[in-house]
């Protein structure tokens, strides 16, 4: 289960307060150290998610380990009101979802590759991963297709150096100010599939 969102204009520190962690909880740390620090949510069960937060060109990011905060309606409405985010989320049943928000408002929600949840038109966003999806030329391209359409609409790549750097990271508590949700017995982490960009032509599994 992971969640990555992608905001225009809010850098890592003002997402890290949206999100409702104080000042000061959050710390640079590698995979790693984070890893460390979010091992008990998967194997204790503990109520929590876990952000590692970086900004790529003009926009933050967001990757959640173990977390799906990123994708509520509630939040992104209430927390994203003035810009845009992309939010892709893949839980722990596999399904993978793609979102895009715009001044508080989806514009977009449908399932990657099912066309029984292709949006009304017009779905620029459908169009831009088919277009992406079909140019792989891959029956299962994975998240790759994703990716590249959001890079190319965001001009910020989400690469595997970028998510292997030290990143702002923090364990926000299903009980701290902002969140309200509900946790599972048991979260899976991140290593369920996300491929990230390693360069035009060349996804990679993350490490």
């Amino acid at each position: 289960m992971w969640c990555l969102t992608l905001t225009r204009g809010i850098r890592p520190p003002e997402r890290r307060t949206r999100f409702g962690a104080r000042a000061g909880e959050a710390l640079p740390m590698d995979p790693r150290e984070a890893d460390r620090l979010g091992r008990p949510i998967g194997d204790k069960g503990l109520g929590a998610t876990g952000l590692c937060l970086g900004a790529i060109a003009d926009w933050s990011s967001c990757l959640e380990f173990w977390g799906w905060l990123g994708s509520m309606a509630a939040l992104l409405t209430r927390l994203f009101h003035a810009t845009e985010t992309c939010s892709l989320q893949q839980d722990a049943r596999g399904m993978q979802r793609l979102q895009f928000w715009q001044n508080g408002h989806r514009m977009e929600v449908f399932e990657r590759g099912m066309p029984s949840t292709r949006p009304e038109p017009p779905h620029p966003w459908w169009d831009a991963v088919e277009h992406r999806r079909n140019e792989s030329g891959a029956e299962f391209p994975g998240w790759g297709p994703v990716l590249r359409a959001v890079a190319d609409h965001t001009g910020a790549t989400l690469d595997v150096e970028t998510v292997n750097s030290r990143l702002l990271t923090v364990l926000l508590h299903d009980s701290s100010p902002g969140t309200c949700v509900n946790s599972p017995e048991r979260r899976k982490s991140l290593d369920c599939g996300l491929r990230l960009i390693q360069n035009a032509d060349n996804p990679q599994e993350p490490p």
